[in-house]
C-alpha cells in the first residue's frame, strides 16, 4: 500500500468553499462512485503494463474488500476512513512522484457539488480566496455542469452548435500556497480532469434518473437564449433527472515562475516604472523571488550615436560599476563592459578575469553584462551581479538576458516621456509656438501630414491670423549703453593699469627699449579711452593686452621676484570665464539680468491670468529691458469670439501690469550693486492688422506696407521726444501711452481716472505731441506718474484687486 502519511481526510474548510455548491442548490443529481475508476484499473493490460501489475493486483483486491464503498454515494463521508485506498486508485491518474511531492495538489472531487473525498497535504493550506473569474458566480458555474449534460445527453437529437459548451481552459483563477509563514510563496492554476469534457469519460459518467426529459428545437433555443440561469432551464425541461456519477480528478498546476514573470513584465510596463530607485529596488526583490537567487541589477544608459557629444555612458538609477558618467572611449578594448555590446560577458568567478577591479572591491563575484534592445534599437548595458560565485547557471543567464529586453522597453518608456518633457521645455522657452494658437499648428501639421499621404506636393501652408489687434509694451533701462560703456571703461582702464605696473615693475631693474616701447602703447591706450570709448576701442585694446602684453608675462617673470608678484596680481584680478578683468561690467550685467528676469516672471505671472481672461498670443524679448507683444482677436480663438469688453479688459490689465513692474523695480533698485532706472511705455495700435508665422525667423510678423508702420513705430519709440520742449518721453516710475487716434485716449482718460480711484496712478498726466520719427508723424502720448506705494491689496504673485461698488 502507498504511504498514508501523504493524504489526509478531506478538511473541513475545503479549499473549494467558494466553488462548493450545495446538493439543495443542486438542479440535477450528483453522486460519487468509485467503480469507473476500478473498472479502468481492471481494463489495464499488464501484460504490455508489468510494471502496473502489482498495483492492479492490490486495487482490485482492497477494493473487493471494501465492500462499504461499492456503489453511488451521496453522503461523501463514508469515504473518511479509506483515504490509502483513495490514494491507491488515484495513481492511475497522478504519477508516484506526484502523489509523495509535500508541495503536490492532487484532489478527487464529486462532480457538480465539488465535494473532496480525498486530497494532499497541500491543497488543505492553499488560499483560493483570489478567484477572479467565477468568484460570486454560483448560477454562472452551477451552470457549467447543466451544459455539459445537455451536450452530452441530447447529442445526435438536437442541434447544438449555438449551445455554450464549458471548457477547461475557462478555469483561469490563480491560487497561491505557503507551507510556511517564511517560506516562498507558490502559484497555482486550477486543472480538471479533461476527460469530463469528452464523450468517452472514464471517471465521471452523464446518466439519466429514469426517462430523458423531452426537449424539441424550440425549447433548446430557448434556453440557447438565457443558459446560465439553471432555475429558467429548469422550467423547460426536468433537469432533476439529470445526473453526475464518479468521481472527478483535480489538481494544480503550479505557474510560479510564469505568474512571477508575468507580475514583472506588468510591472515593467507600467507608466513610471524604473523611474525611482525604489522602483529598481523593488524589481530586485522580484527577480530575486523569480530566479532564487541573491542578485543585484544596474542599469547603463547610451541612447546617442558614438559621434555625439552625448555618447557617455550614464548610470540610470544604479549601475554595479560605476559612480557616475563614464567616456566608454576611455575603457579598454577588451573591458569586459566593452565585449558585451559584441556577446554577452559571463563572468562566474572574477578570478577568469584582471579587469573589473573596482567591482571586486564592492563584494561582486559573478556578473552578467548584455546590452538592452528595443526594437533593434540600442538602449544601453544591463548588469547582474551577485555576491555568490558561480550564481548564474545556464537558465538563469537566459532569463536574465530575457529580463533585459523588459527593462528595455520601461526604459523605452522612460526616454519618450523625457524626450517630450524637453520637447515641451523647448517649444516654452525656444520657439514662438504659443499655447494659446498652438491648435492651428496642429491644423497646419496635420493637412500637411495629409499631403505626404496623398503622394502629392507637399509643402506647409502659411499660418496667418487676420484681423487682429496688437498691444506693444516695453520697460526699458534708462541710459543702459551709456552706464555699459562706463563699466567697460572703468575695467579697461584697471586692466591697463596692473598692465603697466608689469612694464614698469621690470624696467625699473632691466632697462630695455621694449619695456618703453610697450609703455607708451599702454599710456597711449590710456589717454584715447579717457574720455570715453569709441567703436572699436574695446576690441582693439584686449587684443594688444592678449597677444602683446600678456603673452611676455611668463618670460618676464623670471626676471625678478617683484616683477613675478605684478604678473600674478594682474591674472588674479582676470575673471576665469570672460579672461579679462571683469568687475564693473559683470555688476552691470548682473544688474540688468536682475531687472530683466524680475520683470519676466512678474509678466508672465500676470499674462497666464489674462489667459484665463481671453486667450491671446504673448511673446516677450529680453535685451536692456523687457518687450512683450501682444495680439488678440478672433481668428485666434479655437472657439468662441473676441468682444470689444474682451480687449478693453486686456488694455486694463497692461495698464495695471506696468504699474506692477514700477513697484517692483522701485524696491529692487535698492538692491543691486549697480544702481538703473527703467522708464515704461505702452503703443497702442487699436486698428487690427494680419500676423503671418515666419517659418525661417520663428515668429509672427505683420502684413502689409501699412501695417509695417506700427513695426517701424516699436522699434524707434522709447526714443521719442516732445514737441517743442525736446524733453525725452519716457522718464523712471513713469507710464508713457502712446496713441493716434481720439477714440483711443477718450479710453486710456477713462481707464486713468479709474486707476487713480483705486490708486495706482497719481492725479496728474500729461497729453503732449511728440516730434516726428523717421517716416512717422502725429504722434501723440499721454504720461502717467505712478503712485509712491502700491494698493494694500496688490500682490505681484496674485491678480489685481477690484474696486468694490461701496468704494
Amino acid at each position: 500500500m502507498p504511504d498514508d502519511k501523504r493524504t489526509v481526510k478531506p478538511p473541513k474548510h475545503s479549499p473549494f468553499k467558494n466553488y462548493e455548491i450545495s446538493r439543495q442548490e443542486l438542479c440535477y443529481q450528483s453522486a460519487a462512485d468509485l467503480s469507473f475508476i476500478v473498472d479502468a484499473w481492471r481494463k489495464i493490460d499488464t501484460k504490455k503494463n508489468p510494471h502496473l501489475k502489482s498495483a492492479k493486483d492490490m486495487v482490485l483486491s482492497e477494493w473487493k474488500k471494501r465492500k462499504e464503498l461499492h456503489g453511488k454515494h451521496k453522503d461523501i463521508s463514508i469515504f473518511d476512513a479509506h483515504s490509502d485506498f483513495l490514494q491507491l486508485i488515484s495513481s492511475i491518474k497522478y504519477s508516484s512522484d506526484a502523489l509523495n511531492n509535500p508541495h503536490a495538489h492532487l484532489a478527487l472531487v464529486v462532480p457538480g457539488t465539488m465535494e473532496i473525498v480525498w486530497c494532499t497535504p497541500a491543497m488543505r493550506k492553499t488560499d483560493m480566496l483570489q478567484q477572479n473569474l467565477t468568484h460570486g458566480m454560483k448560477n454562472f458555474r452551477h451552470s457549467a455542469g447543466l451544459l455539459i449534460l445537455l451536450h452530452r445527453l441530447y447529442a445526435g437529437k438536437l442541434d447544438l452548435s449555438k449551445l455554450p459548451m464549458p471548457l477547461p481552459k475557462g478555469l483561469t483563477e490563480v491560487f497561491t500556497y505557503q507551507p510556511t509563514p517564511k517560506s516562498q510563496t507558490r502559484y497555482y492554476r486550477i486543472r480538471l480532469d479533461n476527460e469530463i469534457y469528452s464523450s468517452k469519460s472514464w471517471s465521471v459518467k452523464m446518466e439519466l434518473d429514469g426517462e430523458l426529459p423531452p426537449l424539441d428545437q424550440e425549447g433548446l433555443n430557448k434556453i440557447i437564449n438565457n443558459p446560465y440561469d439553471p432555475d429558467y432551464i429548469g422550467t423547460i425541461l426536468d433537469t432533476r433527472r439529470l445526473m453526475f456519477n464518479g468521481l472527478m480528478f483535480v489538481w494544480f498546476e503550479e505557474i510560479t515562475y510564469t505568474h512571477q514573470i508575468k507580475q514583472f513584465q506588468e510591472r515593467l510596463t507600467r507608466t513610471g516604472a524604473l523611474r525611482r530607485r525604489q522602483d529598481l529596488k523593488e524589481l530586485e526583490k522580484q527577480l530575486q523571488a523569480v530566479l532564487r537567487v541573491d542578485i543585484e541589477v544596474g542599469i547603463i544608459l547610451n541612447p546617442f550615436e558614438n559621434r555625439s557629444r552625448q555618447a557617455l555612458w550614464r548610470p540610470h538609477l544604479k549601475s554595479l560599476r560605476f559612480e557616475k558618467e563614464v567616456n566608454p572611449s576611455s575603457l579598454d578594448a577588451d573591458d569586459p563592459y566593452i565585449l558585451a555590446y559584441r556577446d554577452p560577458i559571463i563572468i562566474n568567478s572574477f578570478q577568469q578575469t584582471d579587469k573589473l577591479d573596482d567591482m571586486k572591491s564592492k563584494g561582486y563575484k559573478s556578473l552578467i553584462v548584455a546590452t538592452m534592445m528595443h526594437h533593434n534599437e540600442l538602449i544601453g548595458l544591463i548588469e547582474f551581479g551577485s555576491p555568490k560565485e558561480h550564481a548564474f547557471d545556464y537558465s538563469i543567464v537566459s532569463q536574465c538576458i530575457h529580463v533585459g529586453t523588459h527593462v528595455a522597453t520601461a526604459v523605452k518608456h522612460i526616454f519618450d516621456g523625457e524626450h517630450e518633457r524637453i520637447m515641451a521645455v523647448i517649444k516654452q522657452t525656444c520657439t514662438a509656438i504659443h499655447p494659446s494658437v498652438e491648435w492651428r499648428f496642429q491644423q497646419m501639421a496635420r493637412n500637411y501630414i495629409k499631403q505626404m499621404e496623398n503622394n502629392g506636393v507637399h509643402h506647409p501652408e502659411p499660418v496667418v491670423f487676420k484681423q487682429v489687434v496688437p498691444l506693444f509694451g516695453v520697460s526699458d533701462i534708462r541710459g543702459s549703453s551709456r552706464i555699459r560703456n562706463e563699466s567697460i571703461q572703468a575695467d579697461l582702464e584697471h586692466q591697463l593699469h596692473l598692465a603697466a605696473d608689469v612694464i614698469y615693475t621690470a624696467e625699473k631693474t632691466h632697462s630695455r627699449p621694449v619695456f618703453d616701447e610697450l609703455g607708451y602703447r599702454i599710456r597711449k591706450h590710456q589717454r584715447s579711452i579717457a574720455k570715453g570709448l569709441k567703436s572699436g576701442d574695446e576690441v582693439r585694446i584686449y587684443s594688444f593686452l592678449r597677444n602683446v602684453v600678456e603673452s611676455a608675462f611668463d618670460e618676464l617673470s623670471y626676471l625678478t621676484d617683484e616683477v613675478r608678484e605684478k604678473v600674478i596680481a594682474y591674472r588674479n584680478e582676470l575673471d576665469a570665464e570672460v579672461g579679462v578683468v571683469y568687475q564693473i561690467r559683470k555688476k552691470y550685467d548682473n544688474s540688468v539680468t536682475q531687472i530683466n528676469d524680475t520683470i519676466g516672471a512678474y509678466i508672465d505671472n500676470q499674462q497666464e491670468l489674462a489667459q484665463e481672461m481671453i486667450p491671446h498670443y504673448f511673446e516677450k524679448f529680453k535685451t536692456d529691458g523687457v518687450d512683450h507683444n501682444i495680439y488678440v482677436g478672433d481668428s485666434l480663438l479655437e472657439t468662441g469670439t473676441c468682444s470689444p469688453l474682451d480687449l478693453r479688459n486686456l488694455y486694463l490689465w497692461q495698464l495695471m501690469c506696468m504699474c506692477g513692474v514700477v513697484w517692483l523695480m522701485r524696491d529692487l533698485k535698492q538692491k543691486l550693486s549697480t544702481p538703473l532706472d527703467t522708464a515704461h511705455l505702452i503703443l497702442l495700435q487699436s486698428t487690427p492688422l494680419n500676423i503671418t508665422f515666419q517659418m525661417e525667423e520663428k515668429h509672427f510678423s505683420v502684413d502689409g506696407a501699412y501695417n509695417a508702420r506700427y513695426e517701424i513705430v516699436k522699434k524707434r519709440i522709447d526714443k521719442a521726444k516732445i514737441l517743442e520742449t525736446g524733453e525725452r518721453l519716457t522718464q523712471p516710475e513713469q507710464i508713457a501711452i502712446v496713441y493716434t487716434q481720439e477714440k483711443e485716449l477718450v479710453m486710456y482718460k477713462e481707464l486713468i481716472s479709474y486707476l487713480q480711484e483705486l490708486g495706482y496712478l497719481k492725479e496728474k498726466y500729461i497729453d503732449v505731441l511728440l516730434e516726428d520719427l523717421q517716416g512717422v508723424h502725429g504722434l501723440r502720448a499721454l504720461r502717467v506718474q505712478v503712485a509712491d506705494t502700491p494698493p494694500a491689496k496688490w500682490s505681484s504673485k496674485k491678480g489685481h484687486p477690484r474696486l468694490s461698488v461701496e468704494e
